[in-house]
């Protein structure tokens, strides 16, 4: 109950009250009982006067004065306790009242200081638990001369009488101020309490995470600025954390996104923190990754190094791996906390796979480009250099020579025009003439084209199609080089007396155009790499009929230009088919 802030504020304001009352029960009982002495002290003193005044002149006479004592006794209302009038300290003229007053010695020892000083003396005298207030007066006559004195002693108990009613009054009093205190106290309280309370409660749920917390203001005072201020960090820290939680999202979603692996490490080599791309990278499950450290990775990947060199500038640190058929190039970041002390490593894995096959495709094209002109150019010149020796005087050897090297010339003008023609569809800077057109006319009239070329090797060229095919949107001139390309190596590579078969069908929502040889096929390992530019799977044999080793690749390029697909099936030495799909108008 102690540490509840209402009970402390009760407790203070009892503990308060009740010693403010105490304090001033005491001020006004001892006030009020020193007021009341004070004046019955007056009041006697008055009346002992008066005595005297009236004894002054029967001194001589005891019966005169006895009977006047009496009188004036009588008509003092009981405030007097007993009253004595002496010639001396020995000899009692007359008494009146309580007769056993107590206190002998005493009284003898202030008449006797009144008869030497002749004047008043107050005494306040306590006998057990009596209290009493003696005074004691000298007596002139009517020529001023000292001719006795007057005792008198007052009883004090009605005045202890009404101190102890006062004391129960302000007991009563006491009681009901603390009982009125705690009420008030405890109502009071809870008006600052309760809201604290209510602080308290949204505190621990917005604690919780619910941060749609609002005390409301009900005062302008110290707890009311408490609520308001509450509020206004309630506020700034949702918004703090939904800008975190969306910074938080972004950067979750590009890692989640990106290609490059990304793991985060600590000093001790424990990995904190992987994206999806590593998983891929290293073909393990996040489960499995989670159970790694960085030295347990280094090993499995042959890097060489351990957790320590991430942090020491190591020369192995930042390198090219092979991994699982991946080319994977590594760069380490070092990061710390805020007081600029290295904390972590963060290692980028970048998959180089593409860019790696693609320079060498780069460094293979440009080999295979110098071949391919390297050849007819050695041929032209040879050629050329025999004639100017002395051949052109043989006329069958000049005719020869020139066939040669105008053969050879054409095919460097073949080769030149299908690199121009790569090289524009691979910047997108070729013109197309897009236009409705009939597919089924276009391939039947290339067959006819290509069907003398078969004649010649006795093949057999034949076209089937179904009776509703679609037109298509392309470009009718790109088109016809795509199915005379195919039909020219299919003739090219069939041997004499072979069969080519042409179809034409609809599937959903393409046109497929099917190509089927019965000619020497192609070895599995070389499928893959059909398309690539320059690549034959016979080179001597595609050179000596003429090939350059691009019609493929411009093929498939002029074919996905279109939204469509080409591929290639073949089993060697069973035949070869081609299927080009191309969408509907």
């Amino acid at each position: 109950m102690l540490r509840s802030i209402q009970w402390k504020l009760v407790i203070i304001s009892f503990l308060l009250v009740w010693l403010a009352m105490s304090i001033i029960g005491v001020f006004v009982t001892k006030e009020i009982q020193k007021n009341q002495i004070e004046s019955l002290t007056t009041t006697i003193m008055a009346r002992a006067y008066n005595l005297a005044d009236l004894l002054k002149d029967e001194m001589t006479g005891a019966r005169n004065i006895q009977e006047t004592v009496n009188n004036w006794f009588i008509g003092q209302g009981g405030q007097i306790d007993g009253v004595r009038v002496l010639k001396d300290a020995q000899v009692l003229l007359a008494e009146a009242g309580n007769r056993d007053i107590k206190g002998e010695s005493l009284i003898e020892h202030m008449l006797d200081e009144v008869i030497k000083q002749k004047k008043e003396i107050v005494r306040d005298n306590e006998i057990g638990n009596q209290y009493s207030k003696s005074i004691a007066v000298p007596i002139y006559s009517s020529n001023n001369d000292f001719v006795g004195a007057i005792y008198i002693n007052a009883d004090l108990s009605e005045i202890e009488g009404n101190m102890k009613k006062i004391d129960g009054i302000l007991t009563y009093a006491t009681i009901w101020a603390l009982a009125i205190t705690v009420l008030l106290g405890s109502l009071l309280a809870r008006t600052i309490t309760d809201p604290i309370k209510e602080v308290i409660s949204k505190a621990e749920k917005l604690a919780k995470g619910e941060f749609e917390q609002v005390v409301s203001v009900k005062s302008n005072d110290e707890v009311g600025q408490l609520t308001d201020m509450f509020n206004y960090l309630s506020d700034r820290l949702k918004t703090t954390l939904d800008e975190t939680e969306n910074e938080k999202n972004k950067l979750d979603t590009i890692l989640t996104n990106m290609t490059d692996g990304i793991i985060a490490v600590n000093t001790n080599g424990t990995i904190i923190h992987t994206n999806p791309a590593v998983y891929h990278i290293f073909n393990i499950s996040q489960e499995d990754m989670e159970n790694k450290n960085f030295d347990d990775i280094s090993k499995e990947l042959d890097w060489g190094i351990g957790h320590e060199d991430l942090f020491n500038n190591s020369d192995k640190v930042n390198n090219i791996l092979a991994i699982n058929d991946l080319i994977i190039k590594t760069n380490v970041v070092l990061f710390g906390n805020e007081k600029n002390e290295t904390v972590g490593a963060i290692i980028v894995l970048q998959d180089v796979t593409e860019q790696e096959k693609l320079d060498k495709m780069r460094k293979e094209f440009v080999a295979n480009v110098s071949h391919e002109l390297k050849t007819p150019l050695t041929t032209i010149k040879s050629y050329t250099e025999t004639l100017l020796d002395g051949a052109m005087e043989n006329k069958e050897y000049t005719i020869s020579f020139l066939k040669v090297i105008d053969s050879e010339s054409d095919r460097m003008t073949r080769l030149v025009k299908d690199l121009l023609q790569l090289s524009k569809l691979d910047y997108d800077n070729i013109q197309w003439n897009m236009k409705q057109m009939d597919i089924r006319k276009i391939v039947s009239e290339c067959v006819y084209r290509m069907n003398i070329s078969a004649k010649q090797k006795n093949q057999a060229l034949e076209f089937n199609s179904d009776m509703d095919i679609p037109e298509i949107m392309g470009d009718k001139d790109r088109i016809e080089q795509v199915i005379v390309n195919i039909l020219s190596n299919a003739i090219k590579y069939t041997p004499e007396n072979g069969k080519i078969e042409v179809t034409l069908k609809r599937d959903e929502d393409s046109i497929v155009v099917k190509v089927a040889d019965n000619g020497m096929g192609i070895p599995k390992e070389d499928l893959p790499r059909l398309f690539e530019r320059f690549y034959r799977v016979d080179k001597a044999r595609s050179r000596m009929l003429g090939g350059t080793g691009l019609g493929l690749s411009i093929a498939r390029q002029i074919v996905e230009a279109h939204k469509g697909r080409i591929k290639i099936q073949s089993e060697y030495g069973q035949g070869t088919q081609v299927f080009i799909s191309l969408p509907v108008a």
